[in-house]
């Protein structure tokens, strides 16, 4: 048998090596990227709750369909499994039958991580 003949049944050790750096680069990088999903779809989450949060704070506000007194206020707005505070406030408006109202949504542990804000008019009724 010559030597020709014996290499051609297989794979040197170099090109076997050679393999798996490239197998374990794409499962590191196919890993990474799952984590950033997982990252990014836990934000998206919390976003999307926030903003019902804020969409519930204001039908709270708006529904008693009362002039909302000027001021600003906090109450804890959880939603599923996580703690959330939405501040409103209600400031003037240049029509003096108008009045603005404001609500930012943070996370109950980070109070400087903003989640959501909402903003919203209410006209006084006659």
């Amino acid at each position: 048998m010559t030597r020709a003949m014996a290499r051609s049944g297989g794979f040197t050790l170099i090109e076997v090596l050679i393999a798996l750096v490239v197998v374990s680069l794409v499962l590191a990088a196919s890993m990474r990227a799952g984590g950033t999903m997982i990252v990014t779809q836990d934000a998206l989450r919390h976003a999307t709750l926030a903003g019902w949060s804020a969409e519930n704070t204001l039908a709270d506000v708006r529904l008693p369909r009362v002039f909302p007194a000027l001021g600003t206020s906090e109450a804890p707005c959880p939603q599923i499994d996580i703690a959330m505070v939405c501040v409103v406030e209600v400031r003037t408006t240049p029509n003096p039958a108008m009045r603005r109202i404001d609500v930012r949504v943070f996370d109950a542990a980070d109070r400087t991580r903003q989640l959501a804000h909402r903003i919203a008019f209410q006209a006084s009724l006659p």
